[in-house]
């Protein structure tokens, strides 16, 4: 069972326009290392009081003084996530269980991060773990070039929406097929909203990537509906 951690944010501060960059810390992390990449389930309530949970990425953590970073996106339409992120300030408790998170890093010949800004801290973290002579190539779509944040990669492919909905694989599919038509990739993480994730996980099958060397996870969830996007894990 994880241990449920009662902590405090030390610090906060903006890294894009919509990316806060929380401090939490408390007694119970000291000594505590994650993987990279690893998450934590922050426990919140939503509008109505009912009990919800929310995931951020472990960015940066500093087990000898129990500190970890958490980036978090601000979503215009967001809910408790967005909510708790937009108001928490230097002082506030925070509750939350961790490290949860299965994705590890595995020797490879050329390395493949896809994504967009709900995945950016963990390829982020991960690009920033690789090993030395581990080389590795990313896609990234978010809204603007005002979402992007530094990434230890050999080659960073941005994408910008121009007005598509958020969750519309096409846009990633055209890069990755172009990314697979310059290099060769043997371990590949698809880290992106669900439904993306799933067509992505077939081109790159098709792309002649062994199915355990690719990890997909849907980050969050849009909903098919017309004008309406759910943000169900971030």
């Amino acid at each position: 069972m994880k241990t449920t951690h009662r902590c405090t944010v030390l610090a906060r501060r903006h890294l894009t326009p919509r990316t806060v960059r929380l401090t939490l810390g408390g007694p119970t992390l000291i000594g505590l290392t994650p993987l990279p990449a690893q998450d934590v389930e922050v426990l919140l309530a939503d509008a109505r009081g009912r009990r919800v949970k929310r995931h951020y990425t472990i960015r940066q953590a500093r087990p000898k003084v129990g500190e970890w970073d958490i980036d978090a996106v601000l979503h215009a339409a967001g809910g408790p996530g967005t909510t708790w992120a937009a108001s928490a300030e230097t002082g506030s408790p925070v509750e939350f269980v961790g490290p949860k998170g299965k994705l590890q890093l595995r020797l490879a010949d050329g390395h493949l991060f896809v994504g967009d800004e709900a995945s950016l801290p963990a390829i982020a973290a991960l690009t920033e773990a690789l090993p030395d002579g581990q080389e590795a190539a990313v896609v990234v779509e978010t809204e603007s070039p005002a979402d992007r944040v530094p990434i230890a990669a050999g080659r960073v492919r941005w994408l910008e929406r121009d007005g598509a909905p958020a969750g519309d694989p096409q846009g990633l599919l055209a890069a990755v097929a172009e990314e697979f038509r310059e290099g060769r990739f043997e371990q590949v993480y698809l880290l992106t909203e669900a439904h993306a994730a799933r067509a992505l996980r077939e081109l790159v099958h098709g792309a002649g990537v062994r199915p355990d060397h690719v990890f997909a996870k849907g980050y969050w969830t849009a909903d098919r509906r017309p004008a309406r996007i759910l943000w169900n894990s971030r």
